[in-house]
């Protein structure tokens, strides 16, 4: 039933109860005036019958009394709300006044006579032959009275069903806003959130549709809220779980599925001990303490242990779960985060630390085992060389006149001497160039490409240095010189190039650049094994040393471009 048909119902009945008091008291009414006018026409009716005997006892010339009563009553006729009887002295009815004939076509009903019927009043007189009995007889008034109870009861119900129809249209109307109320409230039912009312003309109505668009507002960027955070839940990386107070898990997201393999249905429910591998009960309780004293843990590396039992490297950050109206601590929310394989990257970055540090000492070793060779091949056989040489002339002085083969064979010793010599020289070149350490690194790179492009005259060398490199430090300086060397070995034996450019230059962080740039035949790198050319593997090795990074580009017919980075902070 709607509120319209109800409310139409209880004015009604509202309506009804009024006129049914209204009309009690109306009949009350009629009742007291009925009872009032009966007895009123009762003792007038009498006090002329007792008028009428007395006058027929003085006047006995009349005739007897009951003679004279009986011509009386037939000229009176009715009498209003009394009915005469008269009897002789026997007994047998000499008259009986005539009924009412006033609204004789009106019959109330009986309820209606119940209600204004006064109880009934008999007077009798006895006469000289008979007797006279007077009795009140409502009949007429009653009549009178229900027919005009009977219009005002018509008028009633005229206006009952006249105001009924008024104010239900009046509902209908003022509660017509009802509507688009209850079909917002439908559709927001619904998850139509963004569901919202207009303006009504009535301030109530328009309070309602205020306050219903605040509410649907704040539900809008509640639900919003809700989701990302469910979406965060559902979709983050990282296992999220919730613990009530007994430790027992409540919540488990698809990540914790994922990292330790326990569907939902299977852990909720269970303590948080199932995730814990032996010896770390203590730190389970320690975390629990913490959390229950509301205290949040942060970034904490520990283990715990998968499903299939293999053991989980995690980083675990927790916080207790407040309840906003109470302020108790009613659980805790904790993230875990998967960092096996940063646990294995961090080994890996250790081993390829400890290789670099070995590479690096390693690298130094050879350079200071180079530099010792050169250094004994230049004073002790540059010595023995220079004393054959100079024995070899002497020789050949002395014997040139006198012994001319003599002369000849010495001459040939010096000849040798000069070989060996200058073989010598290019050995401690390789070995360690002298200008590195007296003249710097760019004069080195200088003279190497002089020199390279004296052994190799058809191809065009180009050397681009961006600034004065002499100041980067030992280590540097033989490391990027190593550097230069190799990829200009490997571009003349292997590229069979016509041109080569070296550049060295440094970037806008300071980070030093070497490129080495050829036009030779080129290579396809992914068929290349980097792992087994020991070239470009030692070179990688060195740049790896010196924390910076190795590259190649290279396609076949195009040439090749070794680049390498060397962060300089990290080096000199």
């Amino acid at each position: 039933m709607s509120l319209r048909v109800r409310l139409n119902l209880l004015i009604a009945s509202m309506l009804l109860v009024f006129m049914l008091i209204v009309g009690f008291f109306i009949i009350r009414g009629m009742h007291n005036s009925t009872q009032e006018g009966v007895e009123a026409a009762t003792r007038v009716t009498v006090q002329l019958l007792d008028t009428v005997i007395v006058s027929s006892l003085q006047n006995p010339e009349w005739g007897y009394t009951h003679d004279v009563m009986r011509r009386f009553l037939v000229s009176l006729g009715h009498v209003r709300s009394n009915e005469i009887i008269l009897y002789d002295i026997r007994g047998n009815l000499m008259y009986k006044s005539p009924p009412s004939k006033y609204r004789s076509n009106l019959n109330p009903p009986q309820w209606f006579v119940k209600m204004l019927e006064p109880k009934q009043e008999v007077v009798m007189r006895r006469i000289r032959y008979g007797m006279l009995v007077v009795a009140s007889n409502p009949g007429g008034a009653i009549r009178e009275a229900w027919f005009r109870f009977s219009n005002l009861m018509w008028i009633g119900l005229g206006f009952f069903i006249t105001l009924n129809v008024a104010v239900y249209w009046m509902l209908g109307h003022w509660l017509k806003p009802l509507r688009p109320i209850l079909n917002a409230m439908s559709q927001m039912e619904q998850g139509k959130l963004e569901t919202r009312l207009p303006t009504f003309d009535l301030p109530e109505f328009s309070r309602i549709a205020q306050n219903f668009n605040l509410m649907g507002e704040s539900l809008q960027h509640s639900a919003e809220e809700n989701r990302k955070l469910a979406l965060i839940a559902k979709q983050t990386a990282d296992a999220i779980i919730i613990h009530d107070l007994d430790g027992k898990i409540s919540f488990w997201n698809p990540a914790a599925q994922r990292i330790f393999g326990y569907a939902p249905e299977d852990i909720i429910g269970q303590s948080a001990s199932v995730l814990l591998p032996q010896g770390h009960e203590t730190e389970l309780k320690q975390n629990f303490d913490a959390l229950a004293h509301n205290k949040a843990i942060a970034n904490y590396d520990t283990q715990r242990v998968s499903r299939d039992g293999k053991l989980k490297d995690i980083s675990l950050s927790a916080a207790p779960l407040v309840d906003p109206h109470t302020g108790q601590v009613i659980g805790d929310i904790c993230s875990m985060r998967d960092i096996t394989e940063r646990k294995h990257a961090e080994a890996a970055e250790r081993l390829l630390e400890e290789n670099r540090q070995l590479t690096h000492l390693i690298q130094r070793h050879i350079e200071d085992e180079r530099r010792s060779l050169a250094r004994e091949l230049h004073d002790e056989l540059g010595q023995y060389v220079t004393a054959v040489k100079t024995f070899a002339v002497g020789i050949t002085n002395k014997t040139k006149e006198a012994m001319p083969d003599v002369a000849a064979n010495a001459q040939t010793i010096v000849a040798a001497a000069n070989h060996i010599y200058d073989g010598m020289h290019n050995i401690i070149r390789q070995l360690r160039p002298g200008s590195l350490d007296n003249l710097g690194l760019s004069e080195t790179l200088r003279d190497a490409v002089a020199n390279w492009q004296s052994q190799n005259p058809e191809v065009k060398f180009k050397l681009n240095l961006s600034a004065n490199f002499d100041a980067l430090g030992e280590t540097l300086n033989i490391n990027l010189y190593r550097l230069v060397q190799e990829s200009i070995t490997n571009a003349l034996r292997h590229a069979q190039a016509t041109k080569i450019d070296i550049s060295l230059k440094q970037d806008r962080k300071g980070d030093l650049v070497l490129k080495v740039q050829d036009n030779g035949v080129g290579m396809n790198i992914c068929n290349v094994d980097q792992s087994k050319h020991f070239g470009l593997l030692g070179m990688r090795e060195r740049a790896q040393s010196l924390h910076g990074s190795f590259s190649v580009d290279s396609e076949i017919g195009k040439g090749s471009t070794i680049t390498v980075t060397i962060p300089t902070r990290k080096s000199v």
